[in-house]
């Protein structure tokens, strides 16, 4: 399963409030990247809720390949910005997602 720090539910929650297009965040996997999109519930999303309401949705595949990554919103000069913490340590590079 996906990890999601309390920094990355707040930037996910940050941006369904503030754009009210987007009722929800897709996680797409496009070979090389992690990509976020506009995303309506599909029937076998797997789907994060908070206080009940989607705020990260993902196809079954994606989870599968996201699984026991997390994903954080740390602060940049550009402000919080969501990206996956690599899953081997000792590895630099993290994956901006958003």
């Amino acid at each position: 399963m996906l990890t999601i720090t309390d920094a990355a539910w707040a930037r996910l929650s940050e941006l369904q409030s503030t754009r009210p297009d987007i009722k929800a965040v897709r996680l797409i996997h496009d070979k090389v990247r992690v990509k976020c999109h506009r995303g309506i519930q599909k029937a076998k999303d797997e789907v994060m809720e908070q206080d009940g309401r989607p705020l990260l949705l993902m196809s079954p595949t994606v989870a599968r390949q996201l699984s026991g990554q997390t994903l954080d919103a740390p602060d940049t000069k550009h402000g919080p910005r969501l990206r996956l913490k690599p899953i081997n340590p000792r590895q630099k590079k993290e994956n901006y997602v958003v």
